[in-house]
């Protein structure tokens, strides 16, 4: 059965691949198929030659990208032509480096005749490079797949998510050996396979339990999550602006019958520039004071700098007893073509584009909060996708994070699946909680083993709460970062540079 299966076309296998890599991310709870959906596209790459190769392995990243990121074509915030564009953009984009993968992979396999024993440093090199520049999207790594298996994903502490992605192909290479190179020491490959599979599952039970030991005397900080499930279009229209403030107050009450320490609302919250709209912000202001629990909430902001208007999409904390210069956070990781045009600092003529996204700027600063002596930092929306930047505010003191959220511009698609359980990654890699705030879901408490603590689905309007355990420890992850991304980069250029040198 397995060689009649292998015995198909390089065409269509690389659509299997394609199909089974697509098929295991999120919301489906498939992620099994990335531990063998490699093994049909290593299989039509073994005799191709490299441009063959590279045509191949931009098909199968063609059909695995289109499964996970269609939504973005369904974007209610930009016209269909727009947001269809984009989407195919973005597809051909990320599945060039799946040619670049077979490209090379190929020159490596057809003169040496082992290139399996560059692929996996070869894929983890290119998960890393996606993550770089403006259009960085790491949102798409391997290691996504792999989020419903909570044992597995706790290596991420030590290793980050490039850890799971050089796991999981690792074992596809194996399982290719094994079927396909009858020289192969076949009971060795199999010890090597049960020894990735089985050891990365049993550490993380044992580091649950480790850390649910040390973890149970913690001081507890308590957070409330307000989602008022209002759509982006319904929010800013003018006749709705009374009753969206009025439904925002009134959850703002039901959450503080909770007895939090603080409470959280989702991304761009208020339909205006609540800092400079003095009515708006005094009627907010006086519900705090009068209820003295502090209030997060997602904002458009706006300041002039060096004569020049910059609008910024930002987190705000209103908080009377604290310093007011270190409550804003202005969003740095900005959507590509969502909320800004890539290199339109660089050449004025694209900040003339209307292609339907928002004109935000870039802001610059790690902002970290304070509350009752727990620090803690925020980052807006499509920023819980970078690993990178998430660190950088643990590592400047942050005790627990808050993402602000909206995914109300995909709808039921599979986008707020994908997205929410990224920030289970971030809670697990910092071993902080992670509290996650949607305006119209999903909203979450994770705790610092990934664990569900309260949580409220898509298209649900209502409060959660939960008690939350503030980190203060650095993970190795948090110290050094990327180690097994950038040791794939070096060992893929030191093979080249031998290939090369042997070659010449």
């Amino acid at each position: 059965m397995i060689n009649r299966l292998f015995a198909q076309s390089p065409l269509r296998l690389s659509l299997i691949s394609g199909l089974c890599i697509g098929l295991s991310y999120p919301p489906l709870k498939l992620g099994f198929l990335s531990w063998i959906g490699l093994v049909p596209l290593l299989v039509a790459l073994e005799y191709s030659e490299p441009r063959q190769s590279a045509k191949l392995a931009f098909l199968s990243g063609i059909t695995a990208n289109l499964i996970v990121m269609y939504w973005m074509a369904f974007n209610i915030g930009a016209h269909f032509l727009a947001a269809f564009a984009s989407m195919v953009a973005s597809i051909v984009y990320l599945s060039l480096f799946w040619g670049l993968v077979g490209y090379v992979f190929s020159l490596f396999h057809v003169n040496w005749g082992k290139g399996y024993f560059i692929f996996p440093f070869l894929w983890v090199s290119m998960e890393y490079f996606q993550s770089f520049g403006s259009l960085g999207f790491p949102w798409i790594s391997l290691a996504t797949t792999q989020s419903y298996y909570l044992p597995l994903v706790q290596m991420v502490e030590f290793t980050g998510i490039y850890g799971i992605s050089i796991l999981l192909v690792t074992v596809n290479v194996l399982i290719y050996r094994y079927i396909r190179i009858p020289s192969v020491n076949k009971l060795k490959v199999l010890r090597w396979g049960v020894i990735l599979v089985v050891v990365p599952w049993l550490f993380g039970y044992g580091r649950m339990a480790m850390i649910n030991q040390t973890r149970e005397s913690g001081d507890i900080f308590r957070v409330s999550i307000v989602q008022p499930n209002v759509g982006p279009h319904e929010k800013w229209a003018v006749e709705n602006r009374d009753w969206i403030f009025h439904h925002l107050d009134s959850l703002y009450v039901e959450a503080a019958k909770t007895g939090p320490q603080l409470i959280v609302w989702p991304e761009s919250a208020t339909p205006t520039y609540l800092r400079k709209n003095w009515r708006r912000m005094k009627q907010v202001s006086q519900r705090v004071e009068e209820y003295g629990i502090p209030l997060l909430t997602g904002i458009v902001d706006w300041e002039y700098e060096k004569g020049k208007r910059k609008i910024y999409n930002s987190v705000l904390l209103i908080d009377p007893e604290s310093n007011k210069e270190s409550n804003l956070y202005h969003k740095i990781q900005l959507v590509p073509f969502g909320e800004y045009i890539p290199f339109s600092n660089q050449f004025e003529v694209l900040d003339q584009l209307n292609l339907g996204q928002g004109n935000f700027d870039s802001g610059q600063n790690y902002t970290l909060f304070d509350v009752d002596s727990v620090s803690f930092s925020s980052v807006i929306c499509f920023e819980s996708a970078f690993p990178k930047l998430v660190r950088k505010f643990v590592k400047k003191g942050a005790e627990f994070l808050v993402v602000v959220v909206n995914d109300g511009w995909f709808g039921q698609s599979s986008e707020p699946y994908q997205h929410e359980i990224l920030s289970r990654f971030r809670a697990i890699e910092n071993r902080i909680p992670v509290v996650r705030c949607a305006n119209t879901g999903i909203s979450v408490i994770y705790d610092a083993v990934g664990r569900v603590q309260s949580y409220l689905p898509l298209n649900k309007e209502g409060v959660i709460s939960a008690g939350i355990t503030p980190g203060n420890t650095l993970t190795y992850y948090t110290k050094f970062g990327d180690q097994i991304a950038h040791l794939s980069v070096l060992i893929t250029v030191i093979l080249g540079i031998w290939f090369w040198y042997r070659e010449k």
